[in-house]
């Protein structure tokens, strides 16, 4: 069965991390989920079209063609080795964003408000439960289990996971965890 065609999409600009998308840190991290320090922190931000929203008989709703641009907000510390390992765990703490925003695109997809402000309000109530809440706990979740990436073993868990999820565009949870 073919997947179907989202008409709203999340791109991640760029999709894989290079060490050249992370700002140079002359101190280790401080983590805020959990405030610990860190030799290297990923997080993400994202835009969001400059395009109006459509309406039909005074109901509000996404444009057809609506997509939303991630892009990294990533630090490594000076003083460590900057190993593929180090980056494939920040890797995944970035490809967080394209999992949660696809949730996001299903969301906004199903909007509609008779009014721009009801729908800008209901567009914040979704950033904030997809981009915020959801990707915060799968991001402290995470870090616990792999102890912020030196325990290979649920390294690996967490990386099957991602890979598994990312080659699903309709996934709707990761290791139990909603999107």
């Amino acid at each position: 069965m073919e997947a179907k065609r989202m008409a709203i999409t999340v791109s991640a600009s760029p999709t894989a991390l290079s060490w050249t998308n992370f700002t140079v840190s002359p101190g280790k991290i401080l983590d805020p989920a959990d405030r610990t320090l860190v030799d290297a922190y990923t997080s993400f931000g994202y835009t969001f079209p400059d395009s109006a929203p459509a309406s039909t008989d005074g109901v509000f709703r996404f444009p057809d063609v609506y997509t939303i641009t991630i892009r990294p907000r990533a630090s490594v510390w000076t003083g460590i080795a900057q190993t593929a390992a180090l980056l494939s765990h920040e890797q995944w703490h970035y490809d967080v964003a394209t999992i949660t925003g696809r949730a996001l695109c299903r969301e906004l997809a199903r909007l509609r408000a008779d009014s721009l402000s009801e729908l800008r309000t209901k567009m914040n109530e979704a950033v904030e439960l997809h981009f915020h809440t959801r990707a915060g706990i799968l991001q402290k979740r995470y870090d616990i289990d792999t102890r912020h990436g030196t325990n290979a073993h649920y390294q690996k868990i967490w990386k099957d996971r991602m890979t598994k999820t990312l080659a699903d565009p309709t996934a709707d949870t990761i290791g139990g965890f909603w999107l």
